[in-house]
């Protein structure tokens, strides 16, 4: 934990007014309590729950809306650039806000909660969302080693690699790269893989649902790739899943990874705790 500022650190570079203090709506600065010089909590921390407690509790309506400027926020609150960075940064990892470069700091949109024991298609549909799917590439490789210690074959047997975006209400959402034994791949067609789901598609494919899925999940920066084709600089840390389908007797039927737009997305995980486990 940084160490506790003793006293409120001088402005600099101030304007001679303070702009957020005559806004109008949520974020009006002196709507917001002080920071406590006392507390044994840094000041960066206390900053950013002041900022963060109205869009907490307004979040849906404030979508879109701008935050202070950092010059207004080092101004009423008596901070340092450094203090009022650290704080956005805070907001910006809890999701709540968004940084655009000349665009300002911008509350960002509620993060899409996925029950990984649901298979998230059909979350979005009972949010009344709508989900879409685009095939970018479908064609035979020799399987990658760990692609075919994940799937049980052969390293270099072949496989059918796939490529898609996913759109969550005609915005791209997400880079899937799948890999199918052959024995799946070919039940699986051009139009199911521009209309399904993954589950729904191995469903079809396999002529009952998957019994098991294992889910690694990390952030990790993305290739120039994918960045560009969801949009993000090269490099950005995503949200990116590792996975691989069972079907009920075991057999791997299907092993890929998926890139998310971080910000935008989290996952639940409801388990059991194991008995005996202290």
């Amino acid at each position: 934990m940084p160490p506790v500022h003793p006293r409120a650190e001088p402005a600099r570079d101030v304007p001679d007014r303070i702009p957020g203090r005559d806004a109008p709506g949520a974020f009006a600065l002196e709507s917001l309590p002080p920071l406590d010089l006392s507390s044994a909590m840094p000041l960066y921390m206390q900053l950013a729950e002041r900022l963060s407690a109205p869009i907490q509790a307004r979040h849906a309506a404030l979508v879109g809306h701008a935050l202070p400027t950092e010059l207004e926020c080092m101004a009423y609150f008596g901070v340092s650039r450094p203090t009022v960075r650290q704080a956005m940064a805070q907001l910006v990892s809890m999701g709540l806000v968004a940084r655009g470069r000349g665009r300002g700091t911008f509350v960002a949109p509620e993060r899409l909660n996925h029950d990984v024991s649901l298979a998230f298609e059909d979350e979005m549909r009972a949010a009344r969302r709508t989900v879409r799917f685009r095939l970018l590439e479908r064609r035979e490789v020799p399987a990658p080693a760990a692609v075919a210690q994940r799937l049980g074959l052969k390293t270099g047997e072949a496989v059918e690699h796939i490529e898609r975006l996913r759109f969550l209400d005609e915005e791209v959402f997400a880079f899937e790269q799948r890999y199918l034994p052959l024995f799946v791949a070919r039940q699986v067609t051009e139009e199911m893989l521009q209309e399904m789901a993954i589950i729904s598609l191995l469903t079809a494919a396999l002529g009952a649902s998957p019994a098991r899925i294992t889910n690694t999940v990390r952030c990790i920066p993305t290739e120039a790739r994918i960045a560009r084709s969801l949009d993000v600089p090269g490099r950005t840390p995503l949200l990116h899943t590792e996975h691989t389908y069972f079907a009920a007797s075991g057999a791997p039927v299907l092993h890929g990874t998926v890139w998310f737009h971080g910000e935008r997305f989290q996952f639940t995980l409801d388990s059991p705790i194991q008995s005996g486990v202290r």
